[in-house]
């Protein structure tokens, strides 16, 4: 089952009409900018002139993402698609971090499931992968996948051990603190010796 963080990926059409909108409001700025001279009498000229070149900058912002990422732009507000004033902790991924893991989904199917964790780090994205050990091998062994702004923990459901996937360990070390999920999409790490948290959400499994 596929948690709240499904990878919405826009079908080629939409993205090329997305990149037509995205020209014609580029080429819309540039007409307005040209005819500006003969449109700016006064103040009130000067500020619908204005309004109507921001509004098409927008346009173009707005389409010209969709159209080089084929993602919605749902980051740009951080509670897009999320309630105001939610009980539970919500997770947003950039694009670019949606593109990390559709890589490590498809290059590593073995692992059962993952989940996004709520980073310590700012500018940091943190995920925990459910494996057995020869996937985690798999994964540490792959260096096309290491980045220094994501920190992937592999977790065998076996043993209960918890490790990086790449670079230095943490402390407190996530292998003693204890599992607690709330519901199918949400759970919770706690260390029980210093009661700290960390959230997390199913991104798949």
């Amino acid at each position: 089952m596929t948690g709240n963080l499904k990878l919405h990926v826009i079908p080629v059409w939409l993205r090329v009409l997305a990149g037509i909108l995205a020209t014609a409001a580029v080429l819309a700025i540039f007409l307005a900018i040209r005819s500006a001279p003969g449109q700016v009498a006064d103040m009130a000229g000067f500020l619908l002139l204005s309004a109507r070149a921001i509004l098409f900058l927008c346009v173009a912002v707005l389409f010209g993402h969709v159209a080089a990422t084929g993602l919605p732009p749902a980051h740009l507000w951080r509670h897009a698609g999320h309630p105001w004033w939610s009980e539970k902790p919500q997770f947003s991924l950039t694009p670019d971090m949606h593109r990390f893991v559709e890589r490590l989904r498809a290059r590593h199917p073995q692992i059962r499931e993952c989940w996004v964790l709520e980073a310590a780090v700012p500018g940091e994205c943190w995920f925990i992968a459910f494996a057995d050990p020869a996937a985690q091998d798999a994964v540490r062994a792959d260096w096309d996948l290491r980045r220094k702004d994501v920190r992937l923990y592999l977790l065998d459901a076996a043993s209960q051990t918890v490790a990086t996937a790449w670079g230095r360990a943490d402390k407190p070390d996530f292998t003693a603190w204890a599992w607690e999920p709330q519901d199918n999409e949400q759970a919770e790490f706690r260390c029980p010796a210093t009661g700290a948290s960390r959230n997390a959400q199913r991104v798949w499994g």
